[in-house]
């Protein structure tokens, strides 16, 4: 008997990538409630380790998102096969027909059922696991988003404040340039002395006051200045978060369809296995994948047609670049807003 494909190595990737991802998601999601809390030391905000810290965040999401869609890829891939030799039981030309004379003399034999049934079950158990993992995953970026959302809010309306604030500065400055300018065209000759000095005086106090306006705005610009880049920073990793979501989503679809492809491959071969290996060696996981399916009375109806939309789901938002060249990316716009 063959030996059945093995994922375990890419599952323990998959696990150690989406455990750092999420480690690093909650610490800048933390890191950066703190300064949304904290009005008072926002101004000292050391922007380059926020910066790295939410940039090594997004790489990580990244990372785990491409992980998962390899597996996915090779799970589906694996499938295919196995199908192939569920069906070269019947024909073993199929797949071969437009092979080579060599390939064709290569060739190995089909499987035999049970064969075919111990790589299915191999294939299932790991489909569980990848499951597991995106329903981990799933309420935990979940979460993370909107409170970076809610953090986002509150920057953003702290930075409306502070531009009303500075309006007002700016409109204070420019009634007192007006004052100005008109004690300058009016200054009283040096024969009214007493007046002139009077002036002098209040002259000298709409200078200072001036000054004082000018530190206020430049105190004032700062901070928004301040505040916009911890905007950038929420919206670089909220649109992350976001977009991680819509990915585990898509993936997460579409393998639950290919489970159900499995199961349904699995039960044709069961009657055509032996009787002892029509059960194989399945897992706790692989028994409840298919007791689900069992009690589902949609389970496996119209399966073909509803594969090639996910498909084409998982293609358009994980791997635009397999898409035709004449297909329309905005053509099928789907919501990639978080549940919840």
């Amino acid at each position: 008997m063959l030996r059945p494909h093995s994922f375990d190595g890419m599952l323990d990737k998959a696990r150690t990538t989406l455990d750092d991802a999420i480690g690093d998601a909650n610490s800048a999601v933390a890191t950066l409630a703190g300064h949304a809390r904290d009005s008072e030391r926002v101004a000292a905000v050391n922007f380059p380790v926020e910066e790295a810290l939410v940039r090594e965040a997004v790489e990580l999401l990244d990372r785990w998102k491409s992980v998962a869609l390899s597996l996915v890829k090779e799970l589906d891939h694996a499938t295919e096969e196995l199908d192939l030799q569920h069906r070269r039981l019947f024909n073993e030309k199929i797949g071969l027909e437009n092979a080579s004379l060599l390939r064709r003399r290569l060739a190995r034999k089909p499987m035999k059922p049970d064969e075919i049934i111990v790589s299915l079950e191999a294939t299932l158990a790991a489909s569980a696991e990848l499951d597991l993992l995106f329903k981990q995953a799933k309420p935990v970026f979940s979460r993370c988003f909107h409170e970076c959302e809610l953090q986002l809010e509150g920057a953003i309306e702290r930075r409306r404040k502070l531009d009303i604030q500075i309006e007002e500065v700016q409109r204070r400055a420019n009634a007192l340039a007006e004052k100005l300018m008109y004690q300058r065209r009016n200054r009283p000759s040096s024969r009214h002395a007493d007046l002139q000095s009077e002036l002098e005086a209040d002259y000298r106090a709409l200078v200072a006051e001036q000054d004082d306006i000018r530190r206020q705005e430049q105190e004032l610009q700062s901070r928004r200045t301040v505040r916009q880049r911890l905007i950038d920073i929420y919206e670089g990793l909220a649109a992350a978060l976001n977009n991680q979501i819509a990915a585990i989503g898509a993936m997460a679809a579409k393998l639950t369809v290919d489970i159900e492809q499995r199961i349904a491959l699995l039960k044709a071969l069961a009657t055509e296995a032996e009787p002892a290996s029509a059960t194989g060696s399945r897992t706790a996981a692989v028994e409840s994948l298919i007791q689900a399916f069992e009690a589902n009375v949609l389970a496996g109806h119209d399966l073909a047609a509803r594969k090639a939309h996910v498909d084409a789901v998982f293609t358009r938002r994980l791997e635009p670049h397999l898409l035709p060249a004449s297909a329309d990316p905005g053509g099928v716009a789907e919501e990639t807003q978080p549940e919840g």
